[in-house]
């Protein structure tokens, strides 16, 4: 996933960034969004880009996907295990049972997790590079 935004700031800590990104001026006019226009974010800055710089950030989309797979898929799995097994050796309420005693004990550990997969690198949204003036121009 790529966004463009421009960087308003050195980030706190080094080799960041903060960057503000926008809405596309076709995005407000649904009316769906009741958020804020603008939205801030520290980002990794391998480049230094420079306050006033427009740049293209970008999170791996394989991360993304193992990051969804290990949000939902994983879940959903644990959950009809638990199921099969509780109904295969007890009875559909044990079956019930351990299946949401088992999603929650899942998401009790990546909860756990959590810490050190924010500091992983590989899945912190970063500076890919410098916009260009058409990319720009597109989307003012």
């Amino acid at each position: 996933m790529e966004r463009l935004g421009i960087v308003v700031e050195k980030g706190d800590s080094p080799g960041t960034a903060r960057v503000q990104f926008r809405r596309h001026a076709m995005c407000g006019r649904c009316g769906q969004c009741a958020g804020a226009q603008e939205e801030e974010m520290e980002v990794l800055d391998p480049l230094g880009a420079a306050r006033g710089d427009w740049v293209l950030v970008t999170t791996g989309e394989k991360n993304m996907f193992v990051l969804a797979l290990g949000l939902y898929g994983l879940p959903l799995l644990t959950f009809i295990g638990g199921f099969v097994l509780g109904y295969g050796l007890w009875n559909e309420i044990v079956g019930g049972f351990l299946a949401l005693s088992l999603t929650g004990l899942f998401f009790l550990g990546l909860r756990l997790k959590d810490k050190k997969l924010q500091k992983k690198e590989e899945l912190q949204p970063r500076i890919k590079r410098l916009a260009v003036a058409r990319e720009i121009e597109e989307w003012q």
